[in-house]
């Protein structure tokens, strides 16, 4: 058993880390209780009602970091290169360049309540507006760039899935280098 975490923000991350390794199902709450150092009661008084609000505080940290990291970077100032490179890399860190699951489509199909239900819809609604900010400066017009950012959100779930079925990361790599074109002769690009 790992060592008891210190703070609620410690279970969380180790919470994180089952669910998007084992999907909502597949994860027992020994799994979850193994994976943060604490006993099952321990467990059930940081969170009374159980795996569906652990899904949930784990989905609230993934709209957080989609937010700060991937949002926040389109929204930032700078060039458009830069910043579609710097969430290109946070990207490749979060999924260990294509070989780690992400937990939103781990938990997308999971039947985990209205609240957490909720809280899915709005990390990957975020996700997608990062994504429709970066093809509208690219000079996409804003129907093509809203179809751009789904298609691509999507592209990638799919590429993180083909790799655990078949353990090839082309796919996750040929959608991070369309995220990548959005820039090259992005001035050129006519809206449409």
């Amino acid at each position: 058993m790992s060592a008891a975490p210190a703070a609620k923000d410690e279970i969380v991350d180790r919470l994180f880390a089952v669910f998007r390794d084992r999907g909502f199902e597949g994860a027992s709450l020994a799994d979850l209780s193994r994976a943060t150092g604490l006993g099952k009661s321990s467990l059930y008084h940081h969170f009374p009602d159980g795996k569906e609000q652990m899904a949930k505080a784990v989905l609230e940290r993934a709209t957080a970091v989609i937010d700060s990291e991937i949002l926040g970077t389109a929204q930032a100032a700078g060039s458009l290169k830069t910043r579609i490179r710097k969430i290109v890399a946070t990207f490749d860190q979060m999924y260990a360049g294509g070989s780690t699951p992400c937990v939103l489509g781990q938990l997308s199909s999971a039947d985990m309540g209205a609240e957490a239900r909720k809280n899915l819809g709005q990390a990957l609604a975020h996700w997608i507006e990062a994504i429709e900010i970066l093809a509208r400066e690219s000079g996409l017009a804003p129907l093509k760039a809203r179809h751009f950012a789904e298609d691509w959100v999507a592209r990638v779930q799919g590429a993180l899935v083909m790799q655990a079925a078949t353990g090839e990361i082309g796919p996750y790599r040929r959608a991070l280098n369309a995220l990548l074109d959005l820039s090259k002769d992005s001035a050129s690009r006519a809206p449409d």
